[in-house]
């Protein structure tokens, strides 16, 4: 059951980013950006968890240093870090919505 809702979360995210208005970064950015902090989240600083965010880099064509130099450029202008952060939100608040959806099924 827990790989299908990853699954179906994976497609929630790539439709919410494609429902969104493109910003100073890329879809696929922001899309790295929360598959990251969701893998952060689920596995921590163990290798595991290490080797899922090394894989999600390559997938996404980025390399660590890459994603961490784009993310302080965002943050260092607030109206990006701002539209960064409503892009996220609209992402998350797509996947809570299928969750919820799926749990009333």
């Amino acid at each position: 059951m827990i790989k299908g809702i990853r699954h179906k979360v994976w497609a929630v995210l790539l439709l919410a980013l494609a429902a969104c208005e493109t910003g100073s970064y890329s879809d696929d950015f922001v899309l790295a950006y929360a598959e990251l902090r969701i893998a952060e989240r689920e596995y921590g600083e163990t290798e595991k968890g290490k080797a899922i965010r090394h894989q999600i880099l390559q997938r996404h064509e980025l390399s660590a240093d890459d994603f961490e130099k784009k993310m302080e450029k965002i943050k260092k202008e607030p109206e990006k870090w701002l539209e960064f952060q409503n892009k996220l939100i609209k992402v998350l608040d797509s996947i809570a919505n299928e969750l919820k959806n799926e749990a009333e099924t």
